[in-house]
């Protein structure tokens, strides 16, 4: 009895031990400790709280929320309960009680990374509006502000994204803002392809993956890729294979315009044309084109700039890539 007492404390020291040394990175250290201290504005609270009369004043001190093409009748029925979705998106996000102190500091600590890679980086309030659940506006950056769609966040299986196709739905978590928050901001730094070649796209996606889970490193892989958590399995699990595949169909310096929404584009599943394709993640290339910028970033001890500014066919002959088995 006492000997397994014994091994129980062991056992649990040695894992308070591991959490210590992943808790203790001093890189991570310094830039928790960086003095970033941003406002977050609840829109969405501010606007359901609002009387007919306040219009006028939340127009003049947010006007880009209140384009001049909308006349005032579409607001002034969204305060006065008159249009139905607002009433459910209020009440959907209110039920949802998210905790908006976490959500700031989450936020907050991807701009703590951003800046620490790029200090000329400005940081901005961060601000949560009703997209009306437009998955693309999930985060948009802007020079005023870090805008939040709020309600693309209640939850995987709620009930206001019944008709949301479940590869999309799956990313409708409280717990994926830091990763896309780190996307959106990824995006600002790393300029987009004009070139139709596989390889050129896979590098260009797998530029924005790395530089997303720099700014977010405790996203976890279905984060950053925005899979399914088994979805992110598999491309784990199968990563040699899918770039074999690659490799044996000729496709890297292929320019078919079909291979961006068989392997990059966002799609329930990829499409190698093969009994699996349903367990397959859609965009699949994307994971290996981050796999290959990380392997390049690895091996040539390069920068978050030198991966931005670096060809990508530069970066695939010299990343010296070798996928996991």
């Amino acid at each position: 009895m006492i000997n397994r007492i014994k091994t129980v404390f062991l056992v649990l020291a040695f894992a308070k031990a591991m959490i210590s040394c992943n808790t203790s990175n001093p890189q991570e250290q310094e830039i928790e400790s960086i003095p970033l201290q941003v406002e977050l504005i609840k829109f969405h609270e501010e606007f359901a709280n609002a009387d007919p009369s306040d219009l006028a004043n939340l127009k003049s001190q947010y006007p880009a929320f209140f384009p001049q093409y909308v006349p005032d009748s579409v607001w002034l029925d969204k305060m006065q309960g008159r249009d139905t979705i607002q009433n459910i998106l209020e009440n959907a996000v209110a039920d949802a009680q998210f905790d908006f102190e976490s959500i700031k500091s989450d936020v907050e600590l991807v701009m703590k990374h951003v800046e620490y890679y790029f200090p000329e980086f400005e940081p901005t309030p961060i601000i949560t509006v009703l997209s009306e659940v437009d998955t693309d506006l999930k985060v948009v950056p802007t020079p005023n502000y870090l805008i939040l769609g709020i309600d693309n966040y209640l939850g995987t299986d709620h009930q206001l994204y019944a008709g949301v196709n479940k590869y999309k739905s799956v990313s409708l978590e409280r717990n994926r803002i830091p990763a896309d928050v780190a996307l959106a901001y990824a995006k600002l730094f790393v300029p987009p392809t004009n070139s139709r070649q596989f390889m050129e796209q896979m590098i260009y996606y797998g530029k924005l993956h790395y530089l997303q889970q720099n700014f977010a490193p405790s996203s976890s892989t279905a984060q950053i890729m925005g899979y399914a958590t088994e979805k992110a399995q598999f491309a784990e699990d199968n990563e040699e294979e899918i770039y074999r595949y690659f490799i044996d169909k000729e496709l890297l310096y292929s320019t078919d315009p079909k291979l961006l929404s068989r392997f990059i584009l966002p799609a329930p599943f990829s499409k190698f044309y093969l009994e699996i394709d349903q367990e397959t993640p859609g965009g699949v290339a994307q994971y290996i084109g981050w796999q290959i910028v990380a392997s390049y970033a690895e091996n040539n001890n390069a920068t978050l700039q030198d991966i931005i500014n670096t060809p990508a066919e530069e970066i695939f002959n010299k990343s010296k890539y070798k996928p996991r088995s």
